[in-house]
């Protein structure tokens, strides 16, 4: 009895070893399928680049043959007020991650307001290589961006449209519809600025809502 007893208790050690081997000790690519094991195509950084390029160059394209009096009133007040040419401006609203806010702004009891930031933003250089700690080389050059106001710090110039009521914006309304204002901080001088901002363009607006 005590012989069978070892027996059974050696095979049962067997058994288990045999399970455990089975469970572990195979390799993955003998229970899958082979379609599941192939070789999968690697698409390198440069490619990868291309292929956002192409994008944001079809994307570009789209916006730009959505622009109208609309958008045209809009540049030529920024381009006006900051100092840029209306193709730069033009360039940085149709390549802006944001511009569906100025269809939003332009919609019947659309946003209240749309914002422009053009100040100094870290640029990574085109030809810039990854350093030993994982940065990049990169500089500050000053961008024209839509904003929401409370994501990015504000060290610039602001530039901003503010609406007069809720009516859709068109093109033969917009001049009267849409108000413009510059509040400028380029030089560290947020109380003048502010002092700007509330004379000239807030309490005016206020007033004309009355």
């Amino acid at each position: 009895t005590e012989s069978k007893h070892r027996r059974r208790g050696g095979d049962l050690k067997t058994r288990s070893t045999e399970l455990q081997s089975a469970v572990t000790g195979s390799p993955l690519t003998a229970v899958l399928p082979a379609s599941t094991t192939g070789k999968k195509s690697i698409v390198f950084p440069s490619e990868t680049r291309k292929e956002l390029a192409k994008q944001a160059k079809v994307t570009k394209e789209e916006r730009r043959a959505q622009i109208d009096e609309r958008h045209k009133y809009l540049i030529s007040r920024l381009a006006d007020g900051i100092g840029l040419s209306e193709q730069q401006v033009e360039e940085a609203i149709i390549s802006d991650d944001k511009f569906q806010l100025t269809e939003q702004f332009f919609a019947p009891s659309g946003l209240k307001k749309l914002l422009f930031f053009y100040q100094g933003v870290l640029q990574q250089k085109s030809n810039a290589s990854l350093r030993s700690d994982g940065s990049t080389n990169s500089l500050l050059q000053k961008k024209l961006f839509i904003t929401m106001g409370s994501t990015e710090n504000f060290t610039g110039t602001c530039a901003f449209f503010l609406r007069t009521s809720d009516e859709v914006i068109t093109a033969s309304n917009v001049s009267q519809e849409v108000n413009f204002g510059i509040f400028d901080c380029t030089n560290g001088n947020i109380l003048q600025g502010l002092e700007f901002f509330l004379s000239q363009i807030m309490i005016p607006a206020l007033k004309s809502q009355q």
